[in-house]
């Protein structure tokens, strides 16, 4: 190997090297990563493509003062939809304000998805069924299948933290980010992003559909799932684990389950992509099958359906996967208006929140 190569070869190897530190220790590749703005926060699909047509500045909320869990008789339990504080507070805390009380959200991050494993979490942290409490438990529709699967497992907490090392280790989303956007590479990588959407009408594989009017990005797995035939054989074993898991909830942690899948960008506005097929009409079948084996529930998508029309704001952001504030708040409402109706009145046993909805302590 003559000393160029040799030259050649080392300075691609630290590269690498380079490349996977920075991704796997977030302290290490900030410091290569263009600073993040403080006032707003740049949606998660325009970090994908780098399309400066995509680009949308979305307020960067700040979540107030959580509920805790003793004080709280509603509880919430999901993916990033229950955690985003994007342009808004977090679902449990606009939750709150609309039933005039306190609601917990379980999120945490020093258990891996515990929306995935709600009872391996409430026996993770010892929760104990001293009094009635909702658990509001949602998931993002592309995960429904894949979770409802997984409700009912008794991971123990060692396996659990296995799976967050194996999905640390193993995955390289992190080291796949942190290649395109490091100082170095990343400007070179957006110019070629965008020559070729211009000029190509190519995007980044993660995005798998795009509208122009109005502007928005839709999320390549989210059309995965679109395509994925869902019988009704799949949707009836699918509701009987949640029923199962509603069950479980209730004989051992006193614990009345309401459940919910949030729509998929894609299921609502899959109308702006041109030969986009019709909806498969997934949540609103598991939604009926849940109500037969008497499991209570929201049929997010019947919701959002209402609201998708010419002049309402959008329900979801452009350039990202999750929903906008009057998104959010659509939803919150719903809930409480479920909630006022399904509560108890305080003597038995809910202490914040009347039948009626109001008060408080």
């Amino acid at each position: 190997m003559t000393k160029s190569l040799k030259c050649l070869y080392t300075a691609v190897m630290l590269f690498a090297a380079f490349v996977v530190v920075g991704g796997k220790f977030p302290a290490v590749g900030r410091l290569f990563l263009p600073k993040e703005p403080t006032a707003y926060i740049l949606g998660d699909q325009y970090r994908m493509c780098d399309l400066d047509r995509f680009r949308e500045e979305i307020p960067a909320g700040k979540p107030s003062a959580a509920a805790t869990l003793e004080e709280a008789d509603v509880l919430t339990l999901g993916d990033s939809f229950f955690n985003s504080a994007l342009a808004s507070d977090i679902f449990a805390n606009e939750l709150g304000r609309r039933l005039g009380g306190k609601v917990h959200n379980l999120a945490t991050k020093e258990f891996f998805e515990p929306q995935s494993y709600p009872l391996s979490y409430l026996q993770h942290i010892g929760y104990r069924g001293d009094r009635k409490r909702i658990l509001v438990l949602e998931t993002v529709e592309r995960s429904a299948l894949e979770r409802s699967g997984t409700y009912n497992g008794a991971g123990a907490a060692a396996g659990n933290e296995l799976d967050a090392l194996a999905f640390k280790v193993l995955k390289n989303n992190d080291v796949e980010y942190f290649f395109k956007h490091n100082v170095m590479v990343g400007p070179l990588e957006s110019r070629l992003k965008n020559f070729r959407f211009k000029y190509l009408n190519i995007v980044d594989k993660s995005i798998g559909a795009y509208s122009l009017n109005p502007n928005m990005l839709f999320y390549q797995r989210d059309i995965e799932f679109s395509r994925v035939k869902k019988t009704d054989a799949v949707v009836v074993a699918a509701a009987r684990d949640i029923a199962k898991l509603s069950a479980t909830l209730k004989e051992r942690y006193n614990i009345d389950l309401v459940y919910m899948v949030i729509p998929d960008k894609y299921s609502v506005y899959r109308g702006l992509v041109k030969g986009a097929p019709s909806y498969d009409r997934f949540i609103p079948r598991l939604c009926s099958r849940l109500t037969e084996f008497g499991v209570k529930n929201i049929d997010v998508y019947t919701l959002y359906e209402r609201y998708n029309r010419p002049g309402i704001p959008p329900l979801y952001f452009a350039s990202d996967t999750h929903y906008t504030a009057h998104g959010k708040a659509v939803l919150a409402e719903a809930t409480a208006n479920m909630l006022r109706s399904t509560l108890p009145a305080r003597g038995d046993g809910m202490s914040t929140i009347a039948s009626s909805g109001e008060g408080g302590r």
